[in-house]
């Protein structure tokens, strides 16, 4: 316990001091990470409630499990991948579909204590443990359909994919966001990962190896400890400086803890240097150039990309550079973590923004606004229509933060 409180203690004076070399700006960007947090966290918690509710209406007996009820559901929720129907010592009735492998799922799904005590169990529940069949990972929803005398006589196991389920969660609210999802449960499993490869490996482990990687332990204990609610890594990866912002939130569903996890990955740019260029005249150059216009007409992403990092690199206190199309739909930028890449004017998720952004498309002329950003803090963004006589290929944009852009040691 003593061990417990000093490494929360020495864990909290490193983040102080850390945060007290942050700017205004990133300030502003690590609380919009931690608020953007807890609203997936909500997400997470209505989807679990939404599919289990869907469940319960549908399978009110036995009866109800059958294969007709497995199709209406699963077409429903695309996760369900199957349903299974128990006696109350634990016997297999029908499963659909037929094919379903059952191997070791209950004792995945059930604790030894429910499975010693099956009429013990009055409410649905989502299982402790993940489950694989065939290199994917599911969680059980275990549902006790009872007789009239309130004895549980079958339960209804229901696996649902975990990629499919928080996949649709991160298309839908987190995909231009400069962030990626992880799910761990409370056995330190990932349930869920934007790289699908660590998905069902324990959430300590290296990447590459099944070592533990210390930092991650330590992020996991305090995690566990509920001692705060960001953290960040500093870690090095092939002599490029990387630091790591966690930010999360705990919560429980139908008797499961998880850790929603928002991660966002930043890239020290060691070679950066201004060389007395002004930003605005950098951009009004390269969307006249055909070192630019001939790329895009190219479709060449990686020509693009080149120059869009060598803009980046010549602006000193530039946060970044983006390209966007004719539509209003940003399609490159530079540095990645920094990039709301994906995002359109048609979401309506920043409405200073999206104003500016169909101006500059509707008069094809530059416009110079100051505006929040998506992922937080405020910046004035330079936006350049990319022209070739009345010809329109789209428009090039650099931002440069309110307050200060802190670039870490």
């Amino acid at each position: 316990m003593i061990r417990t409180f000093y490494f929360i203690l020495i864990t909290l004076l490193v983040l102080s001091l850390l945060l007290g070399c942050t700017s205004k700006f990133d300030k502003a960007q690590r609380e919009k990470q931690e608020e953007f947090t807890q609203f997936i966290s909500e997400k997470v918690l209505s989807s679990f409630s939404t599919i289990t509710t869907s469940l319960i209406e549908r399978i009110q007996n036995p009866s109800a499990v059958d294969y007709q009820n497995f199709r209406v559901l699963s077409q429903q929720f695309p996760e369900i991948f199957g349903i299974l129907l128990y006696n109350n010592i634990l016997e297999l009735q029908r499963k659909y579909p037929s094919t379903l492998i059952t191997g070791d799922l209950l004792e995945n799904c059930l604790s030894f204590h429910k499975r010693k005590n099956v009429s013990s169990i009055r409410k649905p529940f989502i299982g402790h443990s993940v489950h694989e069949i065939d290199n994917k990972v599911f969680l059980c929803i275990v549902i006790p359909l009872s007789s009239e005398n309130q004895e549980v006589e079958e339960i209804v196991v229901v696996l649902v994919n975990t990629y499919v389920f928080f996949n649709r969660i991160e298309q839908q609210y987190i995909d231009y966001y400069p962030y990626s999802l992880i799910v761990v449960n409370e056995k330190q499993d990932v349930v869920f990962d934007s790289d699908p490869s660590r998905i069902g490996k324990d959430f300590l482990t290296e990447t590459d190896s099944d070592d533990y990687d210390p930092v991650i332990k330590d992020l996991y204990n305090i995690m566990n400890e509920n001692a705060t609610d960001f953290f960040i890594v500093k870690s090095y990866e092939n002599t490029k400086n990387i630091k790591k912002l966690y930010t999360w939130h705990t919560v429980q569903s139908y008797g499961e803890t998880f850790y929603i996890n928002l991660v966002r990955t930043l890239y020290r740019n060691t070679g950066k240097d201004s060389k007395e260029v002004y930003l605005l005249s950098m951009l009004r150059s390269f969307a006249l150039q055909d070192t630019l216009i001939d790329p895009i007409i190219d479709n060449k992403p990686e020509e693009l990309i080149t120059l869009l990092k060598y803009i980046y690199e010549n602006n000193q206190n530039v946060y970044s550079v983006q390209l966007a199309d004719t539509s209003g739909t940003i399609i490159l930028g530079w540095p990645p973590s920094n990039s709301v890449v994906g995002y359109s004017i048609s979401k309506k998720k920043n409405k200073p923004f999206d104003d500016a952004f169909r101006q500059v498309l509707q008069t094809k002329q530059e416009s110079i606004v100051e505006t929040p950003l998506l992922e937080g803090g405020f910046g004035k963004i330079i936006f350049i229509p990319i022209l070739v006589y009345d010809d329109f290929y789209g428009v090039l944009m650099g931002i440069e933060p309110e307050g200060g852009y802190f670039d870490f040691d």
